[in-house]
Order: C-alpha cells, then sequence, then structure tokens
C-alpha cells in the first residue's frame, strides 16, 4: 500500500492512536522513520565552509589578552560546523578542528584524554609539545601527534605568538560515551617530567629501525612525535614530476611506521602538492576532510560553491561531496586529515570519481 492511499476513518485514527501509544513508550515504528535507515545516499548533515586566517588571527591575539592558557584549560578557538552546536564539537564529520596559541612565556598544562589528537603548526617557531616524557621543538608545517591517553603539554619560550591547527576525534570519542579526561599533578607541579632526550622517537622508531628490546605502546598510533615540515615537504618535492593522483595531485600520507597505516588509528593524515596551473579531476569520498592552506593560494570547487583560499586558510569538506581543487599564481600545499580510518575499519569507506572534468 502507498503512502498515499486513502484509508478508512476508522482505519486512520487506530493507526493514529496506535503510533501515539508507541511514543509514549519511547518506541518508533521503522515505516514512519523508512528515510534514515534505507538512503540511496548519505544525507549528510556538515555543510562545506571556510575559516579564513586573516579573519582568525586578530581574535586570536585578543583571546590572548583576555584569558590565560590556566583558566581555559587549552585555549582554543573551536571551528564548529555551522549546521552543528559548539556543544558537538564537529568541525565535519567524526573529527574536530580548533586553533590553539601560546602568547610568549605562555605554558599549557599536562592533561591527557581519550580522544587522540595531533597538531599542525601554522605560525610561529620555539614553542613545544611534551609527550610521555619526549619534548618536540615545533616549527611551521610540523606535524605533531598527542594518541589517545598520554599526558601531553605546551610550551611557548620564545618571543613571538604560537599558533598550530588541533586536530582530534572528539565527536567520535563523545558520539561512543568514551570521552575521559585527566589533569596531571604530582607534588607541586603540574606539568610532566621531561626523561627522554629530544628527536628519541624518531631515533627509536623513525628510522627503519626499532628497539630490539622494546615493544610500543600501542601499535595502532605512531610512536613518532614530529614529523618535521623540511622532511615532508622535501619528500613532495622529490616525487612532483611523477603523474600522482588525478583528484590530489602529488599527495603523500603521513605513516605510522609500525605498521605503515595512519598515524592515528581514527585519523589519517595528508599532504599534497598542487604543481603551477595544476586543476583536478572532481571527485567523492565518504570520508570528511578538514584542509589548511600551509603554502600558496588556489580553490576548491565543493558542491556547486567555489572557496578561493590562501596560506593560513582552513576549510572542511563533508562526506560524498563532490569536489575538485586548483593553484592560483603559482604552487600550492594544502594538509589535510579525514576520519577514513573509522570508516575504513567497519567497510564504510566509498570513492567515486566525478563527472565535472575529464
Amino acid at each position: 500500500m502507498s503512502a498515499t492511499t486513502q484509508l478508512p476513518n476508522d482505519l486512520k485514527a487506530q493507526r493514529d492512536a496506535f503510533h501515539e501509544e508507541l511514543k509514549a513508550m519511547s518506541i518508533t515504528p521503522l515505516w514512519l522513520n523508512l528515510a534514515t535507515a534505507a538512503q540511496n545516499e548519505p544525507k549528510v548533515d556538515s555543510v562545506p565552509h571556510i575559516w579564513r586566517w586573516r579573519d582568525i588571527k586578530p581574535m586570536m591575539l585578543r583571546g590572548g589578552d583576555l584569558i590565560s592558557p590556566q583558566e581555559a584549560e587549552r585555549r582554543v578557538l573551536m571551528l564548529i560546523n555551522p549546521s552543528f552546536e559548539a556543544k558537538s564539537a564537529r568541525t565535519v564529520g567524526m573529527i574536530f578542528g580548533g586553533i590553539q596559541f601560546l602568547m610568549p612565556g605562555e605554558i599549557a598544562d599536562s592533561h591527557r584524554h581519550s580522544p587522540n589528537a595531533q597538531r599542525f603548526i601554522i605560525e610561529g617557531e620555539g614553542s613545544y609539545t611534551a609527550v610521555e616524557g619526549e619534548r618536540t621543538i615545533m616549527k611551521k608545517g610540523d606535524f605533531v601527534t598527542t594518541p589517545a591517553w598520554r599526558w601531553h603539554d605546551h610550551g611557548n619560550e620564545s618571543d613571538q605568538p604560537m599558533a598550530w591547527l588541533d586536530g582530534l576525534d572528539l565527536p567520535f570519542a563523545n558520539l561512543l560515551d568514551a570521552n575521559f579526561f585527566e589533569d596531571y599533578v604530582e607534588g607541586d607541579g603540574q606539568m610532566q617530567p621531561i626523561y627522554r632526550q629530544e628527536g628519541d622517537s624518531i631515533h627509536r622508531w623513525g628510522r627503519g629501525m626499532r628497539p630490539a628490546w622494546q615493544d610500543p605502546i600501542e601499535p595502532r598510533q605512531s610512536p613518532v612525535l614530529n614529523y618535521r615540515w623540511t622532511d615532508c615537504r622535501d619528500n613532495l618535492h622529490a616525487l612532483r614530476e611523477e603523474e600522482g593522483s588525478p583528484f590530489d595531485g602529488i599527495i603523500m600520507a603521513y605513516v605510522n611506521p609500525l605498521n605503515g597505516g595512519a598515524t592515528l588509528p581514527t585519523i589519517s593524515a595528508y599532504l599534497q602538492l598542487l604543481r603551477k596551473g595544476e586543476h583536478t579531476r572532481s571527485h567523492r569520498h565518504t570520508s570528511s576532510t578538514i584542509y589548511h592552506v600551509a603554502e600558496g593560494g588556489g580553490g576548491t570547487l565543493v558542491g556547486d560553491t567555489e572557496y578561493l583560499w590562501e596560506e593560513g586558510d582552513t576549510f572542511v569538506i563533508p562526506s560524498w561531496v563532490e569536489h575538485e581543487h586548483w593553484s592560483d599564481g603559482g604552487e600550492a600545499v594544502l594538509f589535510s586529515y579525514t576520519d577514513r580510518p573509522i570508516l575504513n575499519a567497519f567497510g564504510f569507506y566509498r570513492e567515486a570519481a566525478g563527472d565535472r572534468r575529464a
């Protein structure tokens, strides 16, 4: 019987009464909610959006004058998708992005949490992140990992503000009701002790060797603390003469040296080069992506909307939205991260070429 079939008044009344009784019992009949369960393609709540660095930086500096890292726990400007409320912590899909910043001389006390985290340095040089007893000095373009439930803190020992893009699987952890948090307090101190030399994780795990007497804490999490910009950018340019991906140009994934997979079990991160005059083919996929413009300028067509971007901007592409990229006025480098490992784990990842460019 189709949904438009006319029903006898008495049957319609009986059905309405039946549905109301079910509602009072917190039960919904599937036949009234079939569109949620049977979709020809995803009905995506997230929308494309761009946050411009020229708008964010002045607000960041104002925030530095108004609130301390200790008052804020972490002084982060959350990038919330316009489709969601702040409590969702959703930038797009199952991933979060936010701009964290430290003014000269400031520290952010040590804590740990169950969501996995990572940082991509936007601006500044000379701040540090410490994770499980190892400290790394960060520079623009560095990619720093902070796996789940590891003690970590930050400090700015330079004479300039330091800003980075935080990436977390916070929406996913909240969805699973699995978000835990703990402050570090030992004696009178709130900073973890440093007991490893700088670069320890690279020497120990990141150069094609590993200590034969030691197993990693968690093989699904990369043990490498800092993927240096200079090395990663050099890798891109070393392959610049390759054909690359028709959809993403010269794109390389940051990898976990223990298994060759994503650096975190829920987030995959990438660095891509769009060569001068390059315009990719369009495609779409079920992973959601946060992009940050590391170098240069260009544009991205997302659905029917064109977003022109420049260095420092951050933008998002939701699941199953067709998109294509191009550079403008020279070359461009994009950093990005996605929730693809989550979809891969459950067999939900799908990708398809678009129709807009041959």
